[in-house]
Parts: structure tokens; sequence; C-alpha cells
């Protein structure tokens, strides 16, 4: 099945992806991209439920899963508010999934759920260094170890430096591998953001855990 998640403001009744999930995305770009500031008082949820024509279960639903991942706070008789920063840090290196988990003694193996090329959403824009609106290739995949579900990862890449990736067939094949000997890119540097979170049901569904289990997203 394949699917992506438009956050571009609207909400899309006819994608299996949940409104919650989609409002979820939503609202984590204005957070990220900074539109939304830390302290910053959030729209109540009678305003969000105006605003993108969502129910009050689906505005609640949005809200705990944003509070779990450590987005917002809420303060009691005050209102809701966006959290501080989370921690960064350079990589000396590069994490392989694939390599990890063969020096574990198990199977890799990714299941592609979603891939295609679309406009750069402000928080992508902004991680790549590029305008917002500029053609990015997502791919989103579920990476597996001896067929039990470990990651749930998408991955966005400037489309000017790989036309033409989201048609290659990436089983058995590393994202890294197929970037240096498919189109000459050699990655040097990485940022990583680390944050604690619990898997909404969307989220658990594909990894199969309960909502709510721990997660590092």
């Amino acid at each position: 099945m394949a699917f992506r998640v438009e956050t571009n403001g609207r909400l899309d009744g006819g994608s299996p992806v949940p409104k919650y999930h989609q409002l979820k995305q939503i609202l984590k770009e204005k957070i990220e991209t900074g539109e939304w500031a830390p302290g910053d008082l959030i729209p109540s949820e009678p305003e969000l439920c105006r605003m993108y024509g969502v129910s009050r279960t689906t505005v609640r639903q949005t809200m705990a899963s944003l509070v779990s991942e450590g987005l917002i706070v809420r303060q009691q008789g005050k209102g809701t508010f966006v959290a501080g920063p989370k921690i960064e840090q350079e990589l000396v290196g590069f994490y392989s999934f694939t390599e990890d988990v063969m020096r574990k003694g198990l199977r890799p193996r990714s299941e592609i759920l979603s891939k295609g090329v679309t406009a750069a959403s402000k928080a992508v824009a902004s991680k790549l260094g590029l305008a917002p609106g500029e053609r990015v290739v997502y791919l989103t995949r579920l990476r597996l170890a001896d067929e039990e579900p470990i990651m749930l990862e998408t991955s966005y890449l400037p489309e000017k430096y790989c036309q033409g990736l989201d048609q290659i067939d990436f089983r058995g094949r590393p994202l890294y591998d197929v970037l240096g000997q498919d189109f000459n890119v050699e990655l040097t540097r990485a940022r990583e953001t680390f944050e604690a979170a619990v898997a909404d049901e969307y989220e658990a569904s594909w990894l199969r855990i309960w909502p709510g289990a721990p997660v590092m997203p």
C-alpha cells in the first residue's frame, strides 16, 4: 500500500492515514519550522476543530500524542504551550540499519510503504537547506530484522541530486549504497535529533506494538 501525508494545512478525507495523524504532522511542522516557537500559546481545542474541520475527539487524540512526544506542554488554567527545543548532536559517522542488523547476526529487510516526488514542506526544506516547495524524493520504509519490525523510517532527498531515485528497487540495497553507486552522491556529514516519545495508533500498527509504547523518533 502506498500513501503519504500532506502537510500543507489541509486534511485529506480520502487518505488511509487517520485524520488525527494528519493533523499531528501539520502541527509538528508548525513547531519544527518555528512558526510556533517555544513558549507560544497554541490554539485551543475548539479553535483547532474550527481551523481544520475535525471533531473534538480527533483534536484531543492529536494533542495527547504531541504531549507524549514532548512537543507541547499543558499548564493548568493557562492553556497548552510549545515545549522547549530538542537536543541535537553532530555525528562522526553514518548509521546503517542494514549493517547494524547484520553485525548482530540477523537478516535485514525493508518493506517499501511509500515513495515518490513531492514539494518540500517548510520543515523538510529547512532541514535540507532548500526553499519551501522545491522538489524532493521521499521514501517511507518499514525496517525489519528477522521479520520483526524495528523501525518506521521516512527519508527526504533533494531531487536535483538524485532524479529517478523513486524508481529504484530498494529491496536488498541500502539507501547509502544506491546514492553512491547510482548517483555518485557521497555523504560526508550528518546531524541527528534524539527525543523520547510514545507510539500513536498509526505507528503502532506498522511496528506491531501497543499504542502508547515507548519509542525513539
